[in-house]
C-alpha cells in the first residue's frame, strides 16, 4: 500500500503552503501584529491560485481536492474571522461563527458538484481576502457587514466566473502588479486597498456580466 508521502503532488505541496500561512495568519493575529495577518491571508490567495495553475498544468493527484479545501478553509475560513475577532473584539464572536459555518457548506458543496465554467457562490478566496482587506483598512463597520454579506453569498447560488476566465486575467494581473509595487514601496494601505477594491468588483461580476448578456455581449451562462 503506497504510503501517504508518495500521494502527495506538487500541486499538494503549493496547497500545504497555503495553510501553512494561514495558520502563520492566525499567529500574527494572536500577537495584535493585524497588518501581517491580513498580509499573510492575501499571500495565501496567491498560493491558492498558484495551485490551480500547477494543478491544471501537471495534474491532480488522489489528496488534491480535499488538501485544497481544508487548506482554503483555514486560510480563508478560520484565519479571516479570527483576525476580524481579534482586531475589533468579542462582538465579532458570533459573526465569525457564522462566517466560519457559512464557508465549510460552500467548500463541501463545491467538493461534491460538477467541475463546470463557473462556480456556485462566491468562492471562499475571495470572501477571506474581502475580510481581510477591510481589516487591514481598519474598517470594523465594513468588516462586519462583509461577515454576514460574504457568508449569504457562499452558500447561494449565484454563479461567479473563475480566476483563470480570460475576462478577468487583464485586471488580476494589474490589480496583483499595483498592490506588489506598493507593498514594496511601504505603502501597504494602499495596496490592501487595491486588493480589496478588485475583490468588491469581483463580488459585483455577476451583476455586470449579467448586465453585459442582457444587452447581447455575452453567451447565456452556464451554472457551476
Amino acid at each position: 500500500m503506497t504510503g501517504i508521502l508518495g500521494l502527495v503532488r506538487l500541486p499538494d505541496v503549493v496547497s500545504i503552503l497555503n495553510a501553512s500561512l494561514g495558520y502563520a495568519s492566525i499567529m500574527a493575529a494572536s500577537e495584535g501584529r493585524f497588518a501581517s495577518s491580513a498580509a499573510l491571508i492575501i499571500a495565501a490567495m496567491a498560493a491558492d491560485g498558484i495551485d490551480g495553475f500547477v494543478a491544471r498544468k501537471v495534474g491532480d493527484g488522489p489528496l488534491g481536492t480535499q488538501i485544497d479545501s481544508l487548506a482554503d478553509l483555514l486560510s480563508f475560513g478560520a484565519a479571516p474571522a479570527f483576525l476580524a475577532w481579534t482586531a475589533f473584539g468579542s462582538g465579532f464572536g458570533v459573526l465569525g461563527v457564522l462566517y466560519l459555518a457559512c464557508g465549510i457548506l460552500r467548500l463541501a458543496r463545491f467538493n461534491v458538484s460538477p467541475k463546470e465554467g463557473t462556480f456556485q457562490g462566491l468562492p471562499i478566496p475571495g470572501a477571506g481576502g474581502l475580510v481581510a482587506s477591510s481589516v487591514f483598512l481598519n474598517g470594523p463597520e465594513l468588516t462586519a457587514f462583509l461577515l454576514i454579506s460574504t457568508s449569504l453569498l457562499m452558500v447561494g447560488t449565484i454563479p461567479y466566473p473563475k480566476f483563470r476566465d480570460p475576462r478577468f486575467i487583464p485586471p488580476v494581473l494589474a490589480a496583483g502588479a499595483l498592490a506588489g509595487a506598493g507593498w514594496l514601496l511601504g505603502e501597504q494601505r494602499l495596496s490592501a486597498g487595491v486588493v480589496f477594491l478588485a475583490l468588491a468588483g469581483y463580488l459585483g461580476s455577476p451583476l455586470v456580466i449579467e448586465i453585459c448578456r442582457r444587452r447581447g455581449k455575452l453567451p447565456p451562462s452556464r451554472r457551476g
